[in-house]
């Protein structure tokens, strides 16, 4: 079947680049730090309330909870004396009663759907130890485009606006949040809907487990693999410290260190990194511009797993879209494992002509990571 053109996307506010959102989207000085913990379902979900705030509000941080990491080590919360979580448990206190000097130091917020919300609630039970904060029971939900369990039941970027309405009723701008969210809605519903009774054609079931991503925008995919270390100020964050990336259809090749002072021999042998290379990488804003440039405007990003293309939309400073190969994989075939498992298992060899050599064990990663990108394009072609 002949491609699907592609559809040019804003990846800044993840919205299609004819109906951006982000000239809508007002920055606003908010004086309570938001947090937002969000459900690792909900990141790519085409109308996630979060973002808009994401995008809008200056002191505001998200935080994914992929892999239950957060269960397991809550620091990346950060010190929670005198924070508190905007949730509607039974001894949860209504924001808008606070009296002068009760108002949180931090505020944070659960983003998924209500059950998503619950789990999370549930899985990390360091939430529970602190005070509870809801919103009166009179406000109801806009959201017209997803469907929302209870009256009483608001978006993500509602809440938020009500919370800091409360907390800091002359801080400007809020209502331009909320103007942003309807624009979101409006130019969804202005969309015309087919209402005749028409069969849809669906994709062959070996198909529909690959994305499209990976079949109809095979010419613009980057498949990228990354290296990351601890963040020396010892709180437990990784940041990047390797990336090598590779474009299937054209064999373009893309490689960079990034400098990290202080990484041991140990640490860099187990890389297979030497210390030139660690000392003549580039630092992380000459790294944003030079991995944008090689992405490209419509480029679709594929890695082995989440945590990879997670670590490089942040070190990139932008929200971009993109496709778990092992998620993929597991669609296809129900097999867990790790890369090396897989290319074994599939006897996918080099193809082509030679590669450029890449430096450290990340090249040789890589190369096994476009193997298992072409294997996926070719069966996904093939079930159409």
């Amino acid at each position: 079947m002949p491609e699907a053109p592609e559809r040019p996307t804003c990846y800044r506010c993840f919205r299609p680049t004819a109906h951006c959102l982000c000239g809508v989207i007002p920055t606003v000085d908010n004086r309570t730090p938001v947090v937002i913990l969000q459900h690792p379902r909900e990141r790519t979900h085409p109308f996630n309330t979060a973002r808009l705030a994401e995008l809008g509000l200056r002191q505001i941080e998200v935080l994914v909870d992929h892999l239950s990491r957060l269960r397991r080590d809550p620091a990346p919360l950060g010190a929670l004396d005198g924070a508190a979580l905007l949730y509607p448990a039974s001894d949860a206190r209504d924001v808008t009663t606070l009296g002068p000097g009760e108002a949180p130091r931090r505020l944070f917020v659960i983003d998924g759907t209500w059950h998503h919300a619950r789990t999370l609630y549930r899985d990390i039970p360091v939430l529970g130890t602190l005070p509870h904060l809801t919103l009166p029971n009179h406000l109801r939900s806009a959201f017209q485009i997803r469907q929302q369990p209870d009256v009483h039941c608001l978006s993500t970027i509602e809440a938020v606006v009500f919370a800091l309405r409360a907390l800091e009723p002359d801080t400007a701008g809020l209502d331009g949040l909320l103007a942003s969210f309807d624009a979101m809605q409006g130019r969804q519903l202005a969309f015309p809907r087919n209402t005749g009774r028409t069969r849809k054609q669906t994709r062959k079931r070996a198909s529909r487990a690959i994305p499209r991503r990976l079949v109809e925008g095979y010419e613009s995919l980057v498949v990228a693999y990354a290296e990351s270390t601890l963040e020396s100020s010892g709180s437990g964050r990784r940041s990047l410290l390797c990336c090598a990336a590779a474009k299937p259809a054209t064999g373009e090749r893309f490689h960079r260190v990034l400098r990290h002072p202080g990484l041991s021999d140990a640490h860099l042998d187990h890389l297979e990194l030497s210390r030139a290379e660690l000392e003549a990488g580039v630092n992380a804003e000459q790294f944003q511009r030079e991995w944008a440039a090689f992405l490209g405007e419509s480029a679709n990003l594929a890695a082995w797993n989440q945590g990879t293309l997670d670590l490089l939309c942040e070190a990139a400073g932008a929200t971009r879209a993109g496709v778990a190969l092992k998620a993929a994989y597991h669609n296809l075939k129900r097999f867990r494992g790790s890369l090396e498992e897989v290319v074994r298992l599939e006897q996918l060899g080099e193809e082509g002509s030679p590669r450029p050599p890449m430096g450290g064990r990340a090249g040789a990663r890589l190369d096994n990571a476009v193997e298992l990108a072409r294997f996926l394009h070719r069966h996904g072609s093939a079930a159409d």
